[in-house]
């Protein structure tokens, strides 16, 4: 005889089929806003680095001479191959075309020729940081006349703060509003105390 208990349930009355597969979906627009957020920050972030360099090692900065040797237009990213005068190690500094010259860039007046020498701003003790097109060292006096200083460098924080203050608040108050669950597995809902 079979035991009663070992026998399987009957499936109960009313059951469809697929009613057991257990799903679940998010929609989550929150996302977007925080990535719009990082993306906004980039230029403070940038501006924040270049000038926090240039404000700290300031007292190491001094404007010398750099003597042109080569153009080189490297497939879309132009440079000057030079030295500094009084020295023979290579030093480049970024260029930019214009027709079939090249001048340095943020300075179309200063025109590359051989043997050219120009003023630039140089420290021997700071970092060398490139972002995005910019320099903390090796630039051209003529391409940066004045070097951005601590309320250069106070005025790109406040940016930043501001920018992630206000993104970070509507990535929340979307989060709130418009976040959304679906499906019958259990699924937390955003709460922005406790994060998503």
């Amino acid at each position: 005889m079979t035991d009663p208990k070992s026998a399987p349930d009957p499936k109960p009355t009313g059951a469809f089929p697929g009613e057991s597969v257990r799903w679940g979906a998010r929609f989550s627009p929150q996302v977007l806003v925080l990535i719009a957020t990082l993306i906004a920050a980039v230029p403070a972030v940038k501006g924040a680095v270049i000038s926090g360099v240039f404000w700290w090692w300031s007292a190491s900065y001094r404007q010398v001479e750099y003597v042109m040797d080569e153009a080189r237009p490297n497939d879309g990213a132009p440079y000057i191959a030079g030295h500094l005068a009084g020295a023979t190690e290579q030093m480049n500094i970024r260029g930019q075309m214009h027709g079939a010259t090249m001048a340095v860039k943020g300075a179309p007046h200063e025109v590359f020729a051989p043997g050219k020498r120009i003023p630039i701003w140089y420290s021997d003790r700071a970092p060398t940081i490139a972002i995005e097109g910019d320099d903390t060292n090796e630039v051209p006096v003529a391409a940066m006349p004045e070097r951005p200083g601590l309320l250069t460098f106070l005025g790109y924080l406040a940016w930043l703060l501001a920018t992630l203050i206000v993104g970070f608040g509507l990535t929340v108050w979307v989060a709130n509003r418009w976040s959304r669950a679906y499906g019958n597995l259990p699924m937390r809902r955003f709460n922005g105390r406790r994060g998503i």
